[in-house]
């Protein structure tokens, strides 16, 4: 899945403003790194979106500072009440209105513990998603440059390692780093090497344009990360600071992104040979399906003529067929009664089966049979043995059921 890293500038979007972007065909590796103004980039427009699956916004150290909060039981209980309580807490610690501000929780921040909040200014961050849209871009997730590590607590010890990074920041040569208070810029120069007592086992990465610098200011090598690879590690982060009043945006920009992938889909050229495999397998399965019903719809009457077949043999008189069984039980009942053989339907048939069933019922005060139902009247059984009378009757063939104080029998479930 391609992806497309834009690195916001700090003086927000313009029409002619240059972005530096990479473009990565799989997260790892950088397929291109330049700049180029908002309709110019690799994902604005129509065929940019043909090419471009996922846009990520990347906001640079510069832009965010970063603030350790402890957050009181329930104050996630929901967004409104969560950035209430984030206002009340920064708010010492911020110069500008809180209101002007956009804040973002670190990711599982809404658990009952110390963590960061990231905090840009919600003006120019809006404004340069507006632009974005505009252009045709959908941005799918906002993640900063660095990130600090987990922020020190009275109840643990600061998690993860520094990190250092050597930078070339429009000329002029910087140190960022990312700790557990926090990620700070510094000049990079000797006072602050000195200052830092970076250990000498500890990894320095440095841009390619400030290498030999950090090299000679360290008394050590470094280890060369582009100003790309540092965007494509950044991804990789969890931080997503669409939050708070961003939430809804960024639900409608995925949906927008959603349906650039299906337009894409049924009309990039890219896509022409997989829509034809698609329409290809969809003609199989409905060609699969027509013979198969076809084989069971053979099936089902191969079975309905040897049916029909053993009803004719056994009884040649019957001239026309309309329902094989219904009529074969009615030619066996007729034959029975020409013969003087009991049926199931009969008295002496049906009393017989009640003695079976309920041996030790008392006698019914009297016996009614019409149309192949015997009625005993005036037998009331407990319930444990209605129920084991009805279950052997239903193993004969027969079906029992309470009539007010009389009981019902007849043959058939």
């Amino acid at each position: 899945m391609a992806t497309l890293i834009l690195t916001l500038p700090r003086t927000g979007l313009q029409t002619g403003t240059a972005l530096d972007y990479v473009l990565t065909p799989d997260g790892v590796n950088v397929a291109a790194a330049s700049s180029a103004p908002l309709a110019l980039l690799p994902g604005a427009g129509a065929g940019g979106a043909n090419r471009v699956t996922d846009t990520v916004l990347l906001l640079g150290a510069a832009q965010l500072s970063w603030h350790p909060v402890q957050l009181p039981k329930g104050a996630a209980s929901s967004a409104t009440r969560l950035r209430a309580v984030l206002e009340g807490l920064l708010e010492d610690q911020l110069l500008d209105d809180p209101a002007a501000l956009h804040f973002a929780l670190a990711p599982g921040g809404t658990k009952d513990a110390t963590t960061w909040v990231a905090v840009c200014d919600k003006a120019w961050l809006r404004s340069s998603l507006q632009a974005l849209e505009a252009a045709g871009i959908t941005v799918a997730r906002i993640v900063p440059e660095l990130e600090p590590s987990a922020p020190a607590d009275v109840n643990q010890s600061a998690a993860g390692a520094d990190s250092l990074y050597a930078i070339d920041n429009a000329g002029q040569p910087l140190l960022l780093h990312a700790n557990a208070s926090g990620v700070t810029p510094w000049p990079l120069q000797a006072s602050t090497v000195a200052r830092l007592g970076w250990p000498a086992d500890a990894a320095l990465y440095a841009e390619p344009a400030v290498a030999a610098l950090a090299e000679q200011l360290f008394g050590r090598s470094v280890t060369l990360q582009s100003r790309a690879e540092r965007a494509l590690a950044a991804c990789q982060s969890d931080w997503d600071l669409a939050q708070f009043e961003l939430l809804n945006n960024q639900r409608s920009r995925s949906l927008k992104r959603l349906g650039n992938a299906a337009r894409a889909l049924l009309q990039a050229p890219r896509w022409r040979a997989a829509r034809w495999s698609l329409l290809a397998l969809i003609a199989v399965n409905l060609l699969g399906l027509n013979v198969r019903a076809g084989a069971e719809r053979a099936a089902l009457q191969a079975q309905r003529k040897a049916i029909d077949a053993v009803l004719t043999r056994t009884f040649p008189a019957t001239q026309v067929v309309v329902d094989a069984p219904v009529q074969m039980q009615r030619a066996v009942a007729a034959l029975q009664q020409n013969t003087g053989a009991l049926g199931p339907r009969d008295f002496e048939t049906l009393l017989g089966a009640w003695a079976h069933a309920a041996p030790n019922a008392p006698a019914p005060s009297a016996l009614d049979f019409a149309n192949g139902e015997l009625r005993l009247r005036g037998l009331a059984l407990a319930p444990p043995a209605l129920a084991e009378a009805t279950l052997s009757l239903q193993a004969q063939g027969y079906s029992l059921r309470p009539a007010g104080a009389d009981l019902l029998l007849k043959a058939g479930l």
